[in-house]
């Protein structure tokens, strides 16, 4: 036996029938609210939501694109997602003199959103995260449950989500900001270092 092999260790206490017990019922309820989600949808809103962030762009680019100072065009992007697949997508090219600044779809399965969007150009990136409207921080919580005591779940005190994109700030502490067109050009200044 190696030394270095924890498995056999007589310190360590083997995970017992109860311990397994509820490592199975944490894993069928698991499943459960993931059959429970209807993927397609998903990835419809998620292509909706990627499209009206982008004639959001164009829309407080406009005076520069009509003024050709600035130019877009799109370019294809394949991502993979659990439970999604693989689908393409679309990346927004924002060119200015001789800096290009590229918007990328990250996925719509993220903790605490339901999509992200990076900015990204040669002085940095930002983050631009769609969330319920009134978030204002990443605010996510941890909640420990013994015995399997999980709560039932109450679809009556289900909210239904109004859904925005915010900019947010780099981790630890997730500031979500209210995207308009002085934050976005805000953020536009970061990364082409302006």
């Amino acid at each position: 036996m190696k030394k270095t092999d924890r498995r056999y260790k007589e310190a360590d206490k083997p995970m017992s029938k109860k311990d397994f017990e509820f490592f199975l019922e944490k894993q069928d309820l698991k499943k459960r609210n993931e059959e429970q989600i209807d993927w397609n949808e998903r990835k419809k809103d998620w292509f909706r939501h990627i499209d009206e962030f982008y004639l959001m762009v164009q829309d407080f680019m406009r005076e520069y694109l009509n003024q050709g100072k600035v130019s877009i065009h799109f370019s294809s992007l394949t991502l993979n997602e659990e439970y999604i697949g693989s689908y393409e997508t679309k990346k927004l090219h924002l060119m200015t003199g001789n800096q290009e600044v590229i918007f990328s779809p990250v996925g719509t399965r993220m903790i605490g959103s339901g999509g992200r969007i990076d900015m990204e150009g040669r002085a940095g990136k930002v983050r631009f995260v769609l969330v319920d409207k009134n978030k204002e921080s990443s605010g996510i919580s941890v909640r420990v449950f013994t015995d399997g005591d999980f709560p039932k779940e109450n679809k009556a005190e289900r909210k239904e989500i109004t859904w925005a994109w915010k900019i947010a700030t780099p981790p630890p502490s997730v500031t979500l900001i209210s995207l308009n067109e002085d934050t976005f050009f805000d953020a536009l200044m970061e990364v082409i270092n302006g």
